[in-house]
Formats: structure tokens, C-alpha cells, sequence
């Protein structure tokens, strides 16, 4: 029971489990999204799966900031850097586990990504999830 309890089948919530997935679905120079913004671990755990991708929402690093996962921009200084993107890489919890968007920044993130953004590619595995969103032509 004990061995079963820490095998990495019975998380629910796997951080290395989606780092393949981001490898092989990010574009290089492309930007990415964590929601909600804890998601970041897949970059602290896995950083070489998002190494080439611009994390637009991320203002101060770990590093500068002293903290796990930095510090993320306004909600409006997002929205700005997302509207400038024509891909984005969604890091995020799959739908099964995922609870309801709370803070601010994932709140803009998430309304932003459905009106002006639609999903081209998405993976989920042990509880993360990895969407590509492809800008939508905006209307003549």
C-alpha cells in the first residue's frame, strides 16, 4: 500500500508528466501561460520543456523576486501581451482536477484566450494540461 501511495501513477497531479508534451507542442519564440499562475512549477521542475518560450505574464523572476514562482504582471499589462501574440502554450490542470478560476490574472487570462484565441492542439495527462491557442483573424 505504501509503495502504491508513491508511485507516480496514483498522482493525481504530475508536474514532469506534461513536460514532453510542452516539448513537442512549443514554437520556438512563442509565448506561454500558466493558469492559475502555481502552474509555473512545470517551468521551476521542468525548465528545459519551456526553454524558447516568452513567459508573458511573468514581470519579476523567482530569481529577482525571491519567491517559487515570481511575480506576475496587472491584469491589463497581460491582456496587452497576450493581444500581441498570434500563438500562446496554456499550461493548466487538466479538466477533471481543475477547480474554478479565482485570482484577477487567470480570470482576464482565460476571457482573453476565449474571445480572441482558439484552441489548435491540446494534451492532458496525470492531472496538468498543455492547450495551444492560435490567434482568431480579427474581423474586417
Amino acid at each position: 500500500m505504501s509503495l502504491t501511495k508513491r508511485s507516480s501513477a496514483s498522482r493525481v497531479d504530475d508536474v514532469l508528466a506534461i513536460a514532453s508534451d510542452v516539448r513537442r507542442m512549443r514554437t520556438a519564440g512563442g509565448a506561454v501561460l500558466f493558469i492559475p499562475w502555481a502552474r509555473r512549477d512545470t517551468k521551476s521542475v521542468s525548465p528545459s520543456a519551456i526553454a524558447g518560450l516568452r513567459d508573458i505574464a511573468l514581470v519579476e523572476s523567482p530569481e529577482k523576486s525571491g519567491t517559487l514562482k515570481g511575480v506576475e504582471a496587472s491584469p491589463d499589462h497581460i491582456r496587452a501581451a497576450m493581444l500581441a501574440q498570434q500563438r500562446i502554450l496554456l499550461v493548466t490542470d487538466a479538466t477533471q482536477v481543475a477547480k474554478p478560476v479565482t485570482a484577477e490574472r487567470d480570470k482576464m487570462k482565460t476571457a482573453v484566450l476565449k474571445k480572441y484565441f482558439t484552441p489548435v492542439a491540446d494534451e492532458q495527462v496525470r492531472g496538468r494540461r498543455v492547450t495551444v491557442y492560435q490567434r482568431l483573424a480579427a474581423p474586417h
